[in-house]
């Protein structure tokens, strides 16, 4: 999450190539660069890249390597979202149709809270929101996403929940374990994606 890790990173190839004296053709210096979710605001992508040209710069060499990077999450995150139905209710928990073995992985096991919102029929939503956390439908002990995902309290079984910033890893990381799986996949063009940055002003707000 910090530039710093970057620079970290390019002073180890610093090391390599003064203890070899083999100097690269080509430097990856990874990524893939952060995204905004509900509880975490990376720094702009300006001040990673301006910590990376610092030090490339302090290698020194006389013939410059091509630089290549994976930008991940900060390009990609918005592209996708998933949809989940709400099987079942128990008071602040919510047991779902997808899950850590599904699109869901990374609210599972490092515990990403992805930005969330009711999807309805017209019925009244209640102004009041909660914090849920969510189940999968497998019988596994992972299938556990803590959240807290933040949502209208009178939130019932049958409801649709919409979860964003899935499109980097969301289809990677779904297994078909147990059976429990989905190949529906929609190009949705007439609806407003769901985002963490406001458009228009270019900073970042939070969907409940």
């Amino acid at each position: 999450m910090h530039p710093i890790s970057y620079s970290k990173g390019i002073n180890e190839i610093k090391y390599i190539i003064k203890k070899t004296k083999i100097v690269p053709d080509v430097i990856n210096i990874g990524g893939g660069f952060p995204t905004i979710y509900p509880d975490l605001v990376p720094q702009s992508l300006d001040s990673y890249f301006e910590e990376i040209k610092n030090s490339l710069n302090k290698l020194k060499l006389e013939k410059k390597p091509e630089i290549i990077c994976e930008p991940g999450r900060a390009i990609v995150a918005e592209s996708g979202s998933t949809i989940v139905r709400v099987n079942l209710r128990k008071k602040q928990k919510l047991y779902i149709n997808d899950g850590t073995y599904g699109t869901l992985f990374d609210a599972g096991v490092p515990n990403i809270v992805y930005p969330s919102r009711i999807i309805t029929s017209g019925r009244i939503i209640s102004k009041k929101l909660t914090s849920f956390d969510f189940y999968g439908p497998t019988c596994d002990s992972m299938d556990y996403m803590k959240g807290p995902f933040i949502l209208p309290n009178n939130i019932k079984e049958g409801d649709y929940i919409e979860l964003g910033q899935l499109g980097a890893y969301g289809l990677t990381f779904r297994t078909q374990f147990n059976g429990y799986y989905s190949d529906s996949i929609y190009e949705v063009c007439d609806d407003p994606i769901m985002t963490m940055y406001d458009k228009e002003t270019n900073k970042e707000f939070l969907v409940a």
